[in-house]
C-alpha cells in the first residue's frame, strides 16, 4: 500500500465511523503521534521502548506523546511537542493527516491520537532518557496479523479490557494496542 492508498482508505473508513466524544474533566489530556515513514516503497510505523527508569510505564512499548502543556495551545503541538522530545523529529518533518477517537485510560488520561507521515530522509536523536529502543514495524503486518487477545482486569468498582497484541516479539499492551487496533480496523479491507 502506498501513500496515497493509505490516505485514501483511511479518510473513507474514517468518514463512516461515528466518533463519541464524552467530557472527562478529571482526565489529564494527552497527546500521541503515529508516525508513519516510507521504507523501501512499504509503510513502517515508528514504535519507541520506554526507558527502564522512568515512572510512568517503564519499558513499555509506546507511540511517541505525553501530557499537554498550557504552552502547547492544542493537543497536535502537544503530539509533535513531545515526537521532538523523544526522537529529535521536527514538526517541519511531520505532516499530520489524520486521527482518531480519544482513548481514556485507566490512569487518568484522556489520548488523542494523531497520525502523521515523517520524512524518510530525517536523522533520529533519540533520548535516551525516555526511550531505550526505536522499534519499526511495518504497517502491513498490522494489517495481515488482527491477531490480538482482550484481559479483564477488575479493580475495585470497575472492570476495564486490556487489549495485548503481540508483534515481531515485542508485547505491545494497553492503550498503545487498543489505538493500533482502532488504526488497523480503519484501514483493513
Amino acid at each position: 500500500m502506498n501513500r496515497q492508498q493509505l490516505i485514501t482508505r483511511f479518510n473513507l473508513r474514517a468518514l463512516s465511523h461515528t466518533q463519541l466524544s464524552v467530557k472527562h474533566l478529571r482526565l489529564k489530556q494527552s497527546a500521541v503521534l503515529l508516525p508513519l515513514i516510507e521504507r523501501n516503497g512499504e509503510m513502517v510505523l515508528l514504535l519507541t521502548k520506554r526507558s527502564p527508569h522512568l515512572r510512568h510505564h517503564p519499558g513499555q512499548i509506546s507511540f511517541p506523546g505525553g501530557k499537554f502543556d498550557q504552552e502547547d495551545g492544542d493537543l497536535r503541538y502537544t503530539a509533535k511537542r513531545e515526537t521532538f522530545e523523544e526522537l529529535g523529529i521536527g514538526a517541519r518533518d511531520i505532516e499530520l493527516f489524520g486521527e482518531l477517537p480519544h482513548h481514556d485510560t485507566i490512569t487518568g488520561f484522556r489520548i488523542k491520537p494523531y497520525i502523521g507521515f515523517v520524512k524518510s530522509d530525517v536523522d533520529f536523536t533519540v533520548n535516551d532518557g525516555e526511550v531505550s529502543e526505536l522499534i519499526e514495524v511495518p504497517v502491513k503486518e498490522f494489517l495481515s496479523n488482527p491477531r490480538h487477545f482482550i484481559l479483564p482486569i477488575v479493580r475495585p468498582q470497575i472492570k476495564v479490557d486490556v487489549y495485548f497484541k503481540p508483534c515481531q516479539g515485542h508485547a505491545i499492551w494497553g492503550a498503545t494496542a487498543a489505538i493500533i487496533e482502532q488504526f488497523r480496523l480503519l484501514l483493513e479491507d
